[in-house]
């Protein structure tokens, strides 16, 4: 399972780290076009505005996998293990049921409807842009997956982020002084 997360986290960081390197060389020949040759690109805006979707989507899967995702976690400090880890469980599942029903299903009809469609400065079919929401829910439904399996073969596995716990406890200490 590891190797598969692994390999999820590779190419999402790619894919974003590739992508957010383009918006910086677009933005560059955008700020370069209009300010010193004073003709403005007419394709850089529209290509930085889906570009900055697609690296929301892929960062916030990205995000999801590495556990590092707002958690209210101070309801888990109260439970038993046992429970503590059947209310993981049953937050994973309730977070498969959404990406599956409305970041894959919903997303999937939004880009069939409006494949037709064009955008103005780059004429590329809007379900492109729109895809980004399926192929993100996609990726956390898989993370949710493993998070799942993790627990299965291992009970006493973590889903949350240490980071975050530890974070959690420095403030609360802070507080209380």
């Amino acid at each position: 399972m590891q190797t598969v997360r692994k390999w999820m986290d590779q190419t999402i960081a790619f894919s974003t780290c590739t992508l957010m390197g383009i918006m910086v060389l677009v933005s560059i020949w955008q700020v370069f076009t209009r300010y010193v040759l004073n003709a403005p690109s007419t394709f850089s805006e529209e290509f930085l505005r889906y570009s900055l979707i697609w690296v929301s989507m892929l960062g916030s899967a990205y995000v999801f996998g590495q556990k590092k995702h707002f958690a209210i976690e101070f309801i888990l400090e109260k439970l038993s293990k046992k429970k503590a880890l059947i209310l993981n469980i049953l937050i994973e599942v309730v977070i498969l049921g959404f990406a599956i029903i409305v970041m894959v299903i919903g997303g999937s009809k939004t880009v069939l409807t409006t494949m037709a469609q064009s955008s103005a400065g780059l004429g590329i079919p809007m379900g492109y842009v729109y895809l980004s929401l399926p192929v993100s829910g996609i990726l956390i439904i898989g993370y949710s997956l493993l998070s799942l399996i993790e627990v299965k073969n291992k009970p006493e596995v973590d889903l949350v982020n240490d980071d975050l716990e530890m974070s959690y406890q420095k403030l609360k200490s802070k507080i209380l002084e």
